[in-house]
């Protein structure tokens, strides 16, 4: 692959010597933290552009990443799971509510004041349907969040 624009893609950051903010002093001439200028002198290049990769993982092994991104995994599908499992609650809790509300005879209701209310049997399924799926979507939540406790 060429170059991009004739900027060297291959020099390291480093530090600056007054404040110790990393940047990148052969392309900004002032360090973007306290602007003092940069120090040709003390720019230390660095023979692979992968050594401040490297040291910046020091110690750090393949298992440690792979159990670092386990835990992250985890605790997305934690805020996933408890998502979804409250969406679909709440969606059929509703549908169910508003299926009750289609037994009103809103005839017999504007003129004589009878029959105004849903299915109470209806009502009572939706509001079960509710609260059993915000506990389920917590517990669901919370068990796959501890999952991303690995020790």
């Amino acid at each position: 692959m060429g170059k991009s624009n004739g900027l060297n893609f291959d020099k390291a950051p480093v530090p600056c010597s007054n404040c110790g903010r990393v940047y990148r002093a052969d392309l900004i001439k002032k360090c973007p933290g306290c602007a003092s200028a940069s120090e040709v002198s003390k720019i230390q290049t660095l023979s692979n552009p992968n050594d401040t990769v490297e040291s910046s993982r020091a110690g750090a092994s393949f298992d440690d990443l792979v159990r670092a991104q386990n835990r992250t995994t985890h605790a997305v599908r934690a805020f996933v799971r408890f998502l979804f499992i409250q969406l679909s609650g709440i969606t059929f809790a509703v549908l169910l509510w508003n299926i009750s509300l289609a037994f009103v005879d809103q005839q017999d209701c504007l003129q004589y004041g009878d029959n105004c209310n849903g299915n109470t049997f209806l009502q009572f399924l939706a509001v079960v349907v509710w609260i059993v799926s915000v506990i389920w979507s917590s517990r669901a939540g919370w068990e796959e969040l501890e999952k991303s406790n690995v020790v």
